[in-house]
């Protein structure tokens, strides 16, 4: 049995109503530490937050400050990342000392990079960082899609200065969790200590396999859901969409492509409503209705790092998984078993013609998707390595 701990939990967004692949992570892991202990809460939030917990407090300190030209000057006047600039208040800083002046805890979890800046200098307990991905990697990829050349210079040198930020982060903590085994290799080379580096893995929504299991519906509907202002979402979805989608009609006359997600571009928007068959759905609230008319769930995303929540939540619900090896990339997944792969956005057309026309592989992809699911990727079985260095991490009295 684990010793109860006192746990101070940074993190960068409310978590009473997750939605994104990464809150839905950070409300996993919050619940899990719950459980077995006392634990505050300090976070950040774009407006005003009504977040209330039954247990330990919760501090939560407005911020919203958009990517700017000036916000990017200050970043380079403060010498750190854009995105860490972005996310730096004093009024956090004041926050955090006095909340952890009151619960005197003996650990802090700090829940993605940018709220490393905010555990207390006099903190003198366990500290433990959970990484959601590579952040330089995500970087260094969003340069390889972009089309400016002024802005893919820009890219490449936010990408250099985020670098070196994680390196000199990473050792401060005396445990570093990533997200997949590549993750884990990645933050050693960047000087973490191996033996106190191990991977967490992403979680499915855990409601999602608590609903029932579905059976193949008869339209050929294939779902893509997710955040459209995300670049390597956008780019995947956009090369798709040129090729893919006039290949999968070829293929399935009467297939039909629901595009789910906020923050399109109008270039997205109006690559969306020239692709046969493709139609923009804004501001969804609940998944559940697309995940019972989807035949497929398809993610097209290129470069990009750490694991894709949305490909382990349709993989819970039942929805047979088509996916480019970009987006599969880091999940204990095998193609042909758990989801069908392609390499390229573009190749996508034929292996989700053959989900869409197989009701056969329709079940066993669906089976299979929730088995795997159930069993690497529920909280229960993917935390186990936090549980571990609860147990022996020494505690200040």
């Amino acid at each position: 049995m684990i010793a109860r701990r006192r746990i101070l939990f940074l993190t960068a967004l409310p978590l009473d109503a997750p939605r994104s692949g990464g809150t839905i992570k950070s409300a996993a892991l919050l619940a899990h530490l719950e459980r077995s202990h006392d634990v505050d809460v300090a976070c950040l939030s774009p407006g005003p937050s009504t977040w209330m917990r039954e247990r330990g407090e919760v501090v939560s300190v407005p911020l919203a400050r958009p990517r700017s030209a000036w916000r990017l000057l200050a970043s380079y006047l403060s010498r750190v990342p854009l995105s860490v600039e972005r996310n730096r208040t004093p009024a956090m800083s004041a926050a955090v000392d006095a909340l952890s002046r009151r619960g005197r805890h003996d650990t802090a979890f700090v829940d993605g990079w940018l709220m490393s800046q905010y555990v207390p200098a006099s903190f003198d307990g366990t500290r433990l960082l959970h990484q959601h991905n590579v952040e330089h990697q995500m970087w260094e990829r969003h340069a390889s899609v972009e089309r400016s050349a002024i802005r893919r210079a820009l890219v490449r040198t936010e990408a250099t200065r985020v670098r070196a930020y994680e390196r000199a982060m990473l050792p401060r903590f005396d445990g570093v969790f990533a997200v997949s085994d590549s993750d884990r290799r990645a933050f050693v080379e960047l000087g973490a200590d191996p033996e106190r580096t191990r991977v967490l893995p992403n979680v499915a929504d855990p409601g999602l396999l608590e609903r029932p299991a579905l059976d193949p519906p008869d339209d050929p509907v294939v779902l893509w859901l997710g955040t459209l202002s995300w670049p390597p979402n956008a780019e995947g979805l956009e090369r798709f969409l040129r090729s893919g989608a006039r290949r999968l009609r070829e293929r399935v006359p009467a297939a039909r492509i629901l595009v789910a997600g906020h923050g399109a571009s109008e270039r997205t928007r109006s690559l969306i409503a020239r692709a046969p068959g493709a139609e923009l759905l804004e501001d969804v609230v609940d998944d559940e209705p697309l995940y019972r008319i989807a035949r497929c769930f398809v993610d097209a995303s290129v470069g990009g790092a750490g694991t894709r929540v949305k490909i382990l939540n349709a993989l819970a619900r039942g929805v047979p998984v088509v996916a480019t090896s970009d987006a599969a990339s880091g999940l204990e997944t095998h193609a042909g078993v758990h989801l069908l792969e392609a390499g390229d956005p573009a190749a996508l057309a034929e292996p989700i013609a053959r989900v869409l026309e197989d009701d056969e592989l329709w079940r066993r992809l669906s089976a299979e998707g929730r088995r795997l699911v159930r069993e690497r990727y529920s909280p229960s079985t993917a935390f186990e390595p936090l549980d571990d260095v609860l147990s022996s991490a020494p505690r200040s009295s």
